[in-house]
């Protein structure tokens, strides 16, 4: 199963930093992992943002088993080697009815569209969120993946954890876009800018 370590010396904030204390890895979401993924996405502070979703067991099972098709890639997030969330990207462009508002605020139809949740409660607030996402954007979505050429996310308005952490991640915002539960924030990285350089 693959197993991806992020680099270290990544750059926060517009701003060098030194490597993070944490070993962010991920490896590809199996089957063996959907207890873990059903009980993060019934925790009430994650349930909370994905109301409209089919959160049950046979959802999770028809959504997120083996049995899918190859986008979206799930991943599994682990911190010093320990499971702490869930990650996934997929093509932009064969999402239209999502990503036509992107591409209307002028984002690549050779973007990426990612979604991710922290699962435990104890482990939010921590910055493990950014750490995450930059890993994940920087070694997989842009390292697996030469023809994408952006990352993008819409989290809600309301949720400000999340589009915090995108842009401590180095994600820019790019305007407001429809979403199913209600307006988000469209955050968009480049993979030649200086967080994503050398992706």
């Amino acid at each position: 199963m693959p197993l991806w370590r992020a680099r270290p010396g990544a750059r926060e904030g517009g701003r060098s930093c030194k490597p993070r204390s944490v070993d962010v890895t991920f490896r590809r979401l199996a089957d063996d992992d959907l207890p873990m993924l059903h009980r993060w996405l019934n925790e009430p502070g994650v349930a909370r943002w994905w109301e409209d979703d089919d959160v049950s067991w046979e959802g999770v099972v028809r959504d997120y088993g083996s049995g899918c098709a190859d986008f979206p890639e799930h991943w599994v997030a682990a911190v010093d080697g320990r499971d702490v969330g869930w990650i996934q990207c997929y093509p932009g462009a064969e999402e239209p009815e999502e990503t036509e508002p992107w591409f209307a605020l002028g984002v690549d139809r050779t973007v990426a569209g990612i979604d991710y949740l922290i699962g435990d409660p104890a482990d939010r607030g921590r910055g493990l969120g950014p750490a995450i996402i930059r890993a994940f954007v920087a070694d997989v979505v842009f390292g697996r993946h030469r023809e994408w050429t952006q990352a993008a996310a819409t989290p809600l308005v309301a949720n400000i954890a999340s589009w915090r952490a995108l842009e401590k991640a180095g994600f820019r915002f790019v305007g407001v876009v429809p979403e199913k539960d209600g307006p988000g924030r469209l955050m968009v990285a480049d993979r030649g800018s200086d967080e994503f350089r050398g992706a």
